[in-house]
């Protein structure tokens, strides 16, 4: 799959309009979403690489998955940083920025979106990332209509999105083990069992300490 320079160019200007974004919320705030964007899409890369895609494919994932936040842009900036853990409203409101996000993607690419591959894939993975297997997600799709790169995206989110401690998580275990450890019994049901156990053999090796040179 062909990542154009064009692509990369947009794609780079939506995620420092993201980082604008943030610059306007609250000082402290533990959760900047342009960062949160990078980390996502590193991981989605790297599990595309324990699974075997070819390069090409990793690269347009790493892509794909940068924009998948920027609708959030389009809702304002007290929805987010909350003292309390959400109403049902406001993560109703929340879960909007799907939609909006692919809204934004076809305002900057027009109608590349319906033809070419990447930004298909693109569209994907926007509207798509919070849906679950067991049809809880916003738009309730049904789990055989996600594809592969949708269900990793969703496990690589969902992850580093636990992974940044929020008020309302009180005193919660948010290291590596106990997210992925949520994720497998809390979250059961949620997420594609075997590329999540992929990921945790990765995400787990990744994160033990070096050993420094003898």
């Amino acid at each position: 799959m062909v990542v154009l320079d064009t692509h990369k160019n947009i794609i780079s200007y939506l995620i420092e309009k993201l980082g604008r974004y943030d610059s306007h919320r609250p000082d402290g705030h533990p959760y900047k979403f342009h960062t949160h964007s990078k980390r996502v899409a590193q991981s989605v890369k790297d599990l595309a690489q324990a699974m075997n895609y070819d390069d090409s494919m990793c690269e347009a994932l790493y892509w794909a998955t940068l924009p998948h936040d920027i609708g959030k842009t389009s809702l304002p900036i007290a929805i987010w940083d909350l003292e309390n853990k959400p109403t049902n409203e406001q993560r109703a409101e929340r879960r909007t920025h799907t939609q909006l996000g692919v809204n934004i993607l076809h305002n900057e690419f027009g109608s590349d979106c319906g033809t070419d591959p990447f930004l298909r894939l693109c569209n994907d993975i926007t509207l798509h990332h919070h849906e679950t297997l067991d049809k809880k997600g916003p738009l309730g799709i049904d789990a055989n209509t996600l594809s592969q790169e949708v269900r990793m995206v969703c496990i690589c989110d969902a992850f580093d999105g636990w992974s940044v401690s929020r008020p309302h998580f009180d005193d919660r275990d948010i290291s590596p083990s106990a997210v992925i450890h949520r994720m497998e019994t809390e979250k059961a049901g949620q997420f594609d069992s075997d590329i999540l156990q992929i990921f945790k053999e990765f995400k787990l090796c990744q994160s033990k300490p070096s050993l420094s040179p003898q």
